[in-house]
């Protein structure tokens, strides 16, 4: 293609866009409740998490006092053209989240094939989020630039997008402790230091003991006591939501916004709070398991090179593919996972790509297996009619089966390459940890 027809296909992309923004903005679903909650701010209320702030006691605001003060800009404007500004900020983070992961996995350029499938396997996550204009897009923006500068070893720029992340969704939290696996001590105390300068900044604006109830409010309304919106919001996808659904009896009746459409699947009717012991110990299991593996495997030299002075790329390929995995296990094992925050799954899914470019090896040719089922699955089934029929998928929770079919597959890979190396150096497959 020669450089004028790329300006062309980049100039009729961008007009495309442009064009679809005024669709998309005409029926966002969580940007009106920031909306709506920035407004309530710049007219002197300060109660962020009153049922009223916002709209209404399911679409409520439920973010720290940060995201609201640092987008206030926003809320000065009429609602067209914020909206209009935010579906633009979204785009703009889709595709630095596609750049980051070029960068991550260069294997990625050598088959346009394999970026197929992985629009595929991931296309339908972003689409929703760009409709929902949800705010977690922005958070998985900021979480991939951390990964990608803890690759590179820019720990400070590292931290602040981490915090960040952290503070927008407090899902990235369960990547912590991965670092501390990997002793990387100056990052995590650099995301304890700016998570508190963060949080402490709103207080500027409401005072710092009115900025510390806030806090507190915060903590209390979406942490401590999140059963009603767990209830009343989007399904939830993680191992919770699937173990509630399919061994306890979940009245979909009492949702407060009449959205009660649900078939039950559930095989048993045990006590929601034995479902909820169960799914803390497996999902504590899951991290113990894995962390395990990271720690195991960073004892163990790599084949014909210690780890402290090996080529950068081995070194990059090996942690990306342990974040990978960590990904996945974030999204299911986490307390709360809708089906917009699998949008975090381009990672892992470029991940298996990246493998699959070598077809001669075996994990290569595992990953591609994996990557056409959930490229099959993750781009037909959305497309199957019927309103009862997507509550049904929806339900039966196949986005948490496919993301249980990816961190197996990741696992395997990063297991047999680890072997692979070892065997490389003459090292014996199996060695006593030192």
């Amino acid at each position: 293609m020669t450089k004028a027809s790329r300006i062309l296909l980049m100039l009729a992309c961008s007009v495309v866009i442009a064009l679809l923004g005024f669709l998309f903005v005409r029926n966002l679903i969580d940007f009106p409740v920031y909306y709506a909650a920035g407004r309530s701010l710049l007219n002197g209320r300060a109660d962020l998490y009153s049922p009223d702030f916002a709209l209404g006691r399911v679409m409520d605001y439920r973010y720290p006092p940060f995201f609201l003060v640092a987008l206030a800009p926003l809320w000065v404007l009429p609602y067209s053209v914020a909206a209009y500004i935010w579906y633009v900020l979204s785009v703009l983070e889709i595709a630095g989240c596609v750049l980051i992961i070029s960068r991550t996995f260069p294997a990625l350029r050598l088959s346009k094939m394999l970026w197929l499938v992985v629009a595929l396997a991931v296309s339908q996550h972003f689409v929703m989020a760009l409709h929902y204009g949800n705010a977690h897009l922005l958070a998985t923006f900021f979480l991939f630039a951390s990964l990608y500068c803890f690759l590179r070893k820019k720990d400070v720029a590292a931290a602040a997008l981490m915090a960040l992340a952290i503070t927008i969704k407090l899902t990235p939290v369960l990547l912590l402790p991965y670092f501390a696996v990997k002793r990387r001590w100056k990052l995590l105390a650099a995301v304890g230091v700016f998570l508190i300068a963060i949080n402490v900044a709103p207080s500027l604006y409401f005072g710092f003991r009115g900025n510390t109830e806030l806090l507190r409010s915060w903590y209390h309304h979406v942490v401590a006591s999140q059963e009603f919106h767990e209830d009343n919001g989007p399904i939830n996808l993680s191992l919770k939501g699937q173990l509630r659904r399919y061994l306890s009896t979940v009245d979909y009746s009492q949702r407060v916004d009449f959205d009660a459409q649900y078939p039950a699947i559930n095989f048993a009717s045990l006590p929601r709070d034995k479902v909820d012991v169960a799914w803390a110990v497996i999902a504590a299991g899951l991290f113990a398991g894995v962390l395990l593996l990271v720690w195991r495997e960073s004892r163990i030299s790599t084949p014909g090179v210690h780890r402290d002075d090996s080529e950068p790329a081995m070194q990059s390929g090996l942690l990306s593919q342990e974040l990978a995995v960590m990904i996945c296990l974030m999204l299911l094992a986490g307390p709360l996972t809708s089906k917009i925050y699998f949008i975090g799954l381009l990672w892992p899914v470029a991940c298996l790509a990246s493998l699959a470019v070598d077809r001669n090896a075996r994990e290569g040719r595992f990953a591609m297996r994996t990557l056409l089922v959930v490229a099959f699955i993750n781009s037909v089934l959305p497309l199957l009619p019927g309103r009862s029929v997507q509550r049904l998928l929806l339900v039966l929770g196949f986005d948490f089966f496919v993301n249980c079919l990816l961190v197996t597959a990741l696992v395997y890979a990063l297991v047999s390459r680890h072997r692979a190396l070892r065997a490389q150096s003459g090292e014996p497959q199996t060695q006593a940890l030192s």
